[in-house]
């Protein structure tokens, strides 16, 4: 569903200097892209570097645990990442895309993606402990 109300909830949820700016949501089955601006306001950009602030990749990954988590059934505790790469670092002033796909099986996944346009900038995929299965006692 790409509502505008989905898209003012999570605006709603993400809305600090603890995030970036979402501009915009696409969502089809199970993938999820965002359309972010990285504000030179941010709080994580405080002190990571002086010369040349940048999005530290932990940052990077929280923002896509909390966001899948929020958008999918993940569960609530992820439990490793794998494949984590980081290619180009991530500044004040960019707009990019954070690309989650969301898969099950064995276990419960996410792969993300920051990119724009050709411009990868970080990937990774987060795993998570499965959704608790509700009893009914």
């Amino acid at each position: 569903m790409n509502s505008p109300e989905r898209l003012a909830q999570l605006r709603n949820q993400f809305s600090s200097t603890h995030w970036p700016r979402i501009d915009a949501l696409h969502c089809r089955e199970q993938q999820c892209v965002i359309d972010l601006f990285i504000g030179s306001d941010m709080h994580w950009l405080e002190g990571h570097f002086p010369q040349q602030p940048v999005v530290a990749g932990v940052v990077q990954t929280h923002w896509a645990g909390e966001l899948a988590k929020y958008l999918f059934a993940t569960g609530d505790e992820c439990i490793r990442i794998d494949n984590l790469k980081f290619q180009q670092v991530i500044l004040p002033g960019q707009s990019l895309q954070l690309t989650l796909d969301y898969s099950t099986g064995t276990t419960t996944a996410v792969k993300f993606r920051y990119s724009r346009d050709d411009t990868l900038f970080s990937e990774g995929k987060l795993v998570f402990n499965p959704p608790a299965a509700s009893s009914d006692l």
